[in-house]
């Protein structure tokens, strides 16, 4: 079950999409909230520019402190409440850090990467999704207020896929609809009816759907994929995640998984 989250801000808008998000999941499972606030860059860090003037080095102090005062005052509006929450904001904490703490939790959540204008292709994505070896959701930014009643599940028989299908067990076992989409395949060619079968031993009940996409490139599948979501009414999705390149620039190139986590406007469970 989902007990332990870790939920990351860089203290821009990702703040209240994290924590909000996690706090909701929390409620759900009965679990709790690991907040941390994390930046790529600490209060002093500053390039030869910044250090030949220092009003800028002023200016760039001001920014992170006020990054991380974002991220604690979500916390204390959204996450505080739950019982045994967390809250890590002190300057100094490393990626590699970050990531030890992802480990020790059930999920992670972080905000949609490419909302905050002063950073939007974080490398903590990255180091979410391919080194804390848990599955990552990816909160939007105004997700819907109803329950996760309707799970959309991408599959393509692939280890990622099944990766992700097994960590979102909790969240498909409380669904009231699971579909299985198929995107640009035969459900037979990807073994769709054995998942069915998989998910029924479970107690969960799901349906098939096949999707034509006639795209040449990942994202335009990416895009058949959300707009079958949309389609859907889903209040949720489950994918694998691809690649280190299809995230390193994932707002300019890129396959499905990088048009999916820029876009997606329902929570989405991620695992590589």
């Amino acid at each position: 079950m989902v007990k332990s989250i870790l939920a990351i801000s860089e203290g821009g808008p990702d703040a209240v999409m994290s924590f909000r998000l996690a706090a909701r999941i929390a409620v759900m499972f009965d679990g709790t909230v690991d907040a941390v606030h994390f930046s790529e860059t600490g209060a002093h860090d500053a390039d030869i520019a910044v250090q030949s003037l220092p009003f800028l080095k002023t200016l760039s102090e001001e920014r992170y402190k006020a990054r991380r005062l974002e991220s604690q005052r979500a916390y204390s509006e959204l996450v505080a409440p739950l019982p045994g929450a967390t809250f890590t904001g002190e300057e100094g904490l490393t990626r590699e850090q970050l990531v030890q703490r992802g480990r020790h939790a059930s999920l992670v959540v972080i905000g949609r990467p490419g909302a905050d204008e002063e950073n939007i292709s974080p490398e903590t994505v990255k180091a979410a999704i391919y080194d804390c070896a848990r599955p990552v959701v990816i909160a939007p930014p105004e997700p819907k207020p109803t329950p996760m009643a309707s799970v959309v599940v991408a599959w393509n028989g692939s280890a990622q896929a099944a990766r992700a299908v097994g960590s979102a067990l909790p969240f498909l076992k409380r669904a009231a609809w699971v579909t299985i989409v198929v995107v640009d395949a035969a459900p037979d060619e990807v073994d769709a009816p054995r998942l069915v079968r998989y998910l029924g031993r479970h107690g969960i009940e799901a349906a098939v759907d096949q999707v034509t996409s006639h795209a040449l490139t990942g994202r335009g599948r990416g895009r058949a994929l959300l707009a079958h979501v949309g389609d859907k009414g889903a209040d949720l999705l489950v994918m694998g995640a691809y690649g280190h390149g299809e995230l390193s620039n994932f707002l300019g190139l890129g396959g499905a998984t990088a048009k999916v986590i820029a876009s997606c406007s329902v929570p989405l469970v991620l695992a590589h």
